[in-house]
């Protein structure tokens, strides 16, 4: 059997992997950073709502997948496919659009279905951006901080790495060789975009969903069922509001403030009587009762 034949081997791409966890290890700050919005991007997907009509739908897959391709694009940036990296983290951003897209007049349960089954083909970016941008929140952003032109900048340097657009774009011409090698100004350019991309996917979201922008005292009202999708706890938005400014945070809250819908949601929360301890009691004794009951069944 004649051996397979491969400059770029596993063991220079874990090489690779090695040297950029000790560069990670030697500047806690950029670690710091990188984890600071890993995260919020999760907790961002907890803005999705979650209604009975729509739970079991398929309309949070984009926003799971564009997760998932997160944290695929760091790790390949990590073992050095820095190219690949950028081509993921266009995926994210895809994705992300995708979903606020499908869910533009409130029914992605619905108009998500024939691509979610591979009917349909994936609608073009730039013409879906495009008709966000015409929805009132996303218009009222824009007037202030010109986030759609943001958007179409991030995803056209993402591209230039799909494509291919000559050397500097290529695989090659990221690692400065035919193998795999760590390059940090080409680990540094990958975080620089990954947090252009969470940031302004997070704003797109923020906008779709103004409700997230609110403080509701969700554990007074709710205790431990609190309803799934919509609403942010006081933890989920520390984690999302530490990747944006100050001038983004205001403006969106602004947006918030100023939406009928949000400010009846709001009231009606306000306005229910807090749970009792009793009550808490009650919820937690259920809670414990349903985990034990799946636990014997797995």
């Amino acid at each position: 059997m004649e051996p397979l034949l491969i400059i770029n081997d596993h063991k220079k791409i874990e090489e690779v992997y090695k040297k950029s966890e000790e560069y990670l290890k030697n500047h806690d700050s950029l670690r710091d950073k990188i984890a600071t919005h890993l995260w919020a991007y999760n907790e961002a997907g907890v803005l999705v709502p979650q209604t009975v009509e729509s739970f079991w739908s398929g309309h949070f897959f984009p926003f799971s997948e564009s997760y998932y391709e997160l944290e695929n694009s760091f790790e390949l940036c990590k073992q050095g496919f820095y190219r690949y990296s950028f081509f993921a983290l266009r995926c994210v951003l895809e994705l992300v659009v995708i979903g606020l897209y499908f869910d533009k007049d409130d029914q992605a349960h619905i108009d998500v279905q024939k691509w979610l089954q591979s009917k349909e083909p994936t609608p073009y970016f730039k013409p879906i951006l495009k008709r966000l941008f015409q929805l009132e929140h996303f218009g009222q952003f824009n007037e202030r901080h010109n986030l759609q032109t943001e958007i179409n900048d991030i995803y056209s340097l993402l591209n230039n790495y799909v494509h291919t657009r000559g050397y500097r774009y290529s695989t090659s011409g990221q690692s400065i060789s035919n193998f795999n090698q760590f390059n940090e100004k080409s680990f540094l350019r990958y975080i620089q975009y990954m947090e252009k991309t969470v940031r302004s996917s997070i704003i797109m979201m923020f906008l779709k969903y103004p409700i997230g922008m609110q403080n509701l005292p969700i554990w007074e009202k709710f205790g431990f069922d609190t309803p799934m999708g919509g609403l942010l706890d006081e933890s989920s938005q520390e984690a999302i509001f530490a990747i944006l400014d100050e001038g983004t945070k205001a403006i969106l809250q602004k947006i918030s403030d100023n939406d009928p819908t949000v400010q009846a949601i709001v009231e009606g929360i306000i306005n229910m009587p807090d749970l009792t301890e009793e009550q808490l009691k009650q919820q937690s004794a259920e809670q414990d009762k349903w985990y034990e009951e799946h636990r014997q069944k797995d």
